[in-house]
């Protein structure tokens, strides 16, 4: 069907929509303009009325007959045309089509197009399998207004239309661990697709002292499948290329965030946190949360034996200075890595090391020690603890991760204006100023590897080079810079890196 009858079908079934609406709503309409004219008939036992009056109500009764209709048809028709596009735009809704065959329904399209191609596709792999033996279907469509979530992709509709073929044919079934994956038409095939998985992971080359093998058993049985499970060689290999979601657990480490963690099991924080209910946002390190991890359907095992040089780690030796402030450590002697020839057996999963036996091990050059001097002489106030207080009273507004498409470095506390900010452990001040977005901003180095950063202060208590003890009030709670109403926008860091302050403050 070309793209104009396509339209003008769309639109004949929109206008049949409206009218059966607007016939309806005229009705309505006409029966309550009615009752408005009756407002000029006077009971009988009133007195007789002008002949204005009388003159005047014929003459609006006769033109609402008229005119009234035409009026109300051109602007509730153009009024529910607009609705309509408006709900179905913000819905994801299309006009589209219910394909029916066989009197069952197999899927939505807005395209016919496709179930033609699908129809076809079909009838061509039936002929594949079973020679030149006819397979007929007549799709029906059925207008209707269809969610974009619920439309069918062409190989959906080969799906449907194959597993309504009531045929079995003579094929091979490989089964992984037991449960039938795919169907193909011959050994050669089956055989085909499993050494077409290996290469995928070690290549076409594989070194003649590397075996292969699958973590999974495989078993390829000849016998008689339904035709809707059979595949050809591709599609046998890229079903066997998907992944399964399978529920694992995770430590969480330091710095990291439930929004780092949802990006890097591409999932989202709402998923994760609805799986662990008793958690919030405010996660912890060393806390086991559980996650949905891709696994793949297949895994390939290679192990190999290698011969690498490897570096052989430093150890470090410390000791204790009474010269140097409690929290820090200088470095007296830096430390440097040794070598060593190795001669490993190595195991990898697709792809990925995860074991490693040392068979035989020769150290080529001695590591270096490191020393470290760690101070224990007492701090004054106005020196990083190490420790860090809440820098002022207030409600968390948002939270250190991901924040409209981007990295927010720090968290948000809405609390009343012109309120005390104090300094969340001592320092010195090396910035107090106006800073382009953060408004009144102040950082404070706490010389022990740690800054901690205040945004959008209304006013400074504090100018750069001043000392503070943890606890002095340092600025007041504003709405400068780009803030969207009063609060703290409170940053720490760790050597030079942002760290989730929520980690070391409680709100």
């Amino acid at each position: 069907m070309s793209l104009k009858n396509e339209t003008e079908e769309h639109i004949n079934f929109i206008s049949d929509k409206v009218k059966s609406a607007q016939s309806r709503f005229f009705d309505f309409c006409e029966n309550i303009g009615e009752k408005v004219l009756n407002l000029f008939k006077i009971k009988k036992h009133t007195k007789q009325p002008a002949k204005e009056i009388s003159a005047y109500g014929k003459s609006v009764r006769a033109l609402w007959r008229e005119f009234g209709r035409s009026i109300l048809s051109t602007a509730f028709s153009a009024v529910l045309v607009i609705a309509i596009c408006t709900v179905t735009n913000l819905l994801g809704w299309s006009l589209g089509y219910e394909v029916i065959i066989d009197g069952e329904n197999i899927g939505m399209v807005t395209d016919k197009s496709v179930v033609c191609d699908a129809i076809s596709e079909t009838r061509d792999e039936i002929k594949l399998y079973l020679g030149d033996e006819a397979y007929e279907k007549e799709a029906a469509f059925v207008r209707r207004i269809v969610d974009k979530d619920s439309l069918s992709s062409k190989d959906d509709l080969k799906r449907a239309l194959l597993s309504n073929v009531d045929m079995m044919v003579e094929g091979y079934g490989v089964y992984i661990d037991g449960k039938l994956t795919i169907g193909v038409s011959s050994m050669d095939a089956a055989e085909w697709v499993l050494a077409s998985y290996k290469k995928k992971f070690v290549g076409e080359d594989i070194a003649e002292d590397m075996s292969v093998d699958f973590c999974e058993s495989i078993d390829i049985k000849k016998e008689f499948l339904h035709i809707a499970v059979l595949n050809t060689p591709e599609e046998a290999l890229e079903t066997l290329s998907g992944d399964t979601k399978e529920l694992t657990s995770y430590t969480v480490k330091e710095n990291d965030s439930l929004w780092n963690i949802a990006k890097k099991y591409d999932t989202s924080v709402e998923h994760i946190l609805a799986m662990n209910e008793e958690i919030t946002e405010n996660i912890k390190e060393g806390m086991v949360i559980k996650v949905e991890e891709a696994v793949p359907l297949l895994s390939v095992r290679t192990m190999q034996t290698v011969s690498q040089v490897e570096p052989v780690p430093y150890t470090v030796e410390k000791i204790k200075d009474d010269s140097i402030y409690e929290g820090r450590t200088t470095v007296k002697q830096k430390g440097v890595d040794g070598s060593a020839k190795v001669l490993a057996r190595v195991t990898k999963i697709n792809g990925v090391e995860v074991k490693r036996d040392v068979l035989e091990s020769e150290i080529t050059s001695e590591p270096i020690s490191q020393i470290e001097k760690i101070g224990t002489k007492k701090r004054p106030p106005t020196t990083g603890s190490g420790t860090f207080m809440s820098p002022t009273f207030g409600t968390l507004s948002s939270r250190y991760g991901g924040r409209w498409g981007r990295q927010h470095t720090g968290i948000d506390i809405a609390g009343s204006y012109n309120s005390d900010i104090k300094a969340a452990d001592g320092g010195i001040v090396t910035y107090a100023g106006w800073m382009s977005g953060y408004g009144n901003y102040i950082i404070i180095d706490h010389e022990n590897g740690y800054q901690t950063g205040y945004g959008h202060c209304a006013s400074l208590c504090v100018g750069e080079g001043d000392r503070v003890a943890k606890g002095d009030i340092i600025a007041k709670m504003g709405n400068t810079g780009r803030s969207t109403g009063t609060h703290l926008h409170f940053e720490v860091k760790k050597n030079g890196e942002y760290v989730n302050p929520l980690n070391y403050v409680g709100y």
